[in-house]
């Protein structure tokens, strides 16, 4: 694999990339690569990007659809082309595109050991340059340290956009019906489980047919057992990848433990998302371990039923004692955009990127979707609710925002911890063998990287890989 871009072109991107971000707005610089400007081709031809998100539902996809169509009235040279994928479809998609070599100009991404594999493998563009010009004036207005999740060896390659975490949502009413506060402790929130569960009430509604919802409780466990750090250096797949803390084997038997106490509702394995959620909103379950991006289908003209609006409020994972992870850490991830190091057209890409990341857009998003945009001064009191209110708070106030685990291991790597996640779940498998087999395949994984370079567009599930 190329480490880096070839000089010549460096040179260019870089000198386009200048003289795109020091122009006002609406402006074209001159001199980009191969006679090509900002607002066309030399022949006068638009220029069209490819651009693949996974926004592919309301009110999302409108949104986005309202940022490009302002981005085209303000630059009829350039055509954005939007394609969205179904979530999980995507994950396999875009990696069959790049590693065909035939990747959009511009794709959604998550954070973490998702984006860094495409960065090892130089598919995608850094845009450190751009972000740095007027004395960092684009840089400035992301919020928090959210790019420090797309910086790697001092580069930063694209923008966090929207920021989600997960949190346990509760019935209000089911918890002063039985006297329960929110819990500030692990054994708090057991005791809570006991006092709420009723034979028509499931404590807690968990809907794991695509495997990663369960495996949110163990990332928060070995957070809070282990800390940020220790996992950062298992996870990393290039790294040693030992396991050896004790912390692992606690943590998933602290979520195995859950199950025993039939705080669940019957079949998790078995139960959409979808599903649990209505579980929740319907009052057959009190509890609902769940991401920011449900707020809307629990708001009024969601899903949930129309009294329900007010009915409900949410509190972070409670602190496990003797932990030596910060216990007031959120969980969550930040989801953004990148531009591919093979576009033809990068300066392009850089604007428009730049205009996906402005405040304008950003208020516009938040207007339609109520949603963290990651751009300073993109939630206000006039565009908001109380609900994000609140949420924008504690991610500001928060000491440190801890990826998922599936989003910083490689990908066969937790598709091995999902698996085990459901396992557990099942009692087909112990903490100590989900355990053996996450050390054995990222084993596998880091030699297999060491041979390829260090980055790997290979889609196969492990299971695929084995037979």
């Amino acid at each position: 694999m190329r480490r880096y871009l070839p000089v010549a072109l460096g040179v260019l991107l870089v000198a386009a990339l200048t003289l795109l971000v020091g122009c006002p707005s609406g402006q074209a610089p001159t001199g980009t690569p191969g006679g090509a400007t900002a607002t066309g081709t030399s022949a006068g031809e638009p220029v069209e990007l490819q651009m693949w998100t996974i926004w592919s539902t309301e009110p999302r996809k409108s949104a986005l659809d309202d940022i490009v169509a302002a981005f085209h009235e303000a630059n009829p040279g350039i055509r954005i082309v939007v394609t969205p994928v179904e979530p999980d479809t995507y994950k396999t998609r875009i990696r069959v595109a790049v590693g065909s070599g035939e990747p959009p100009d511009i794709f959604f991404v998550w954070s973490g050991e998702w984006l860094h594999n495409f960065v090892r493998g130089d598919n995608v563009l850094p845009i450190t340059d751009a972000l740095d010009a007027d004395g960092g004036a684009w840089r400035s207005r992301t919020m928090g340290d959210s790019l420090k999740w797309y910086t790697f060896d001092d580069q930063t390659y694209g923008i966090p956009f929207l920021r989600q975490c997960t949190s346990f949502f509760y019935n209000k009413d089911l918890f002063e019906r039985d006297n329960v506060q929110p819990p500030a402790t692990w054994d708090e929130f057991l005791a809570a489980c006991n006092t709420l569960k009723r034979p028509d009430v499931a404590p807690i509604a968990l809907g794991n047919s695509v495997k990663w919802p369960a495996h949110h409780y163990v990332s928060a466990f070995w957070q809070r057992l282990m800390g940020q750090d220790q996992l950062m250096a298992d996870f990393d797949p290039m790294g040693p990848g030992s396991y050896d803390s004790p912390g692992y084997v606690k943590g998933l038997q602290m979520f195995r433990d859950l199950v025993d106490r039939d705080f669940f509702n019957r079949a998790p394995n078995g139960t959409t998302r979808e599903n649990a959620r209505a579980l929740f909103f319907t009052g057959q379950a009190a509890i609902f371990y769940t991401g920011t991006w449900d707020f809307n289908a629990l708001r009024e003209g969601g899903e949930a039923p129309p009294e329900f609006a007010d009915a409900w409020d949410w509190f972070n994972f409670p602190a496990v004692p003797g932990g030596d992870g910060n216990q007031q850490a959120l969980h969550g991830g930040a989801d953004g955009y990148v531009i591919s190091s093979k576009t033809a057209h990068p300066e392009a890409a850089v604007k428009f990127l730049q205009h996906l990341n402005s405040l304008e857009s950003a208020q516009s998003f938040v207007d339609q979707c109520r949603e963290l945009v990651l751009v300073n001064g993109s939630v206000t009191e006039e565009n908001a609710d109380e609900h994000l209110l609140r949420y924008a708070r504690e991610v500001e106030a928060a000491p440190t925002i801890v990826p998922w685990a599936d989003t910083l291991m490689a990908r066969s790597v937790a598709e091995t911890l999902l698996d085990g996640c459901q396992a557990l779940i099942d009692a087909s498998m112990t903490p100590e063998e989900i355990m053996s087999s996450i050390r054995a395949r990222q084993a596998e994984v880091k030699e297999r990287l060491e041979k390829l370079g260090g980055s790997s567009m290979e889609v196969e599930t492990p299971e695929d890989e084995a037979g």
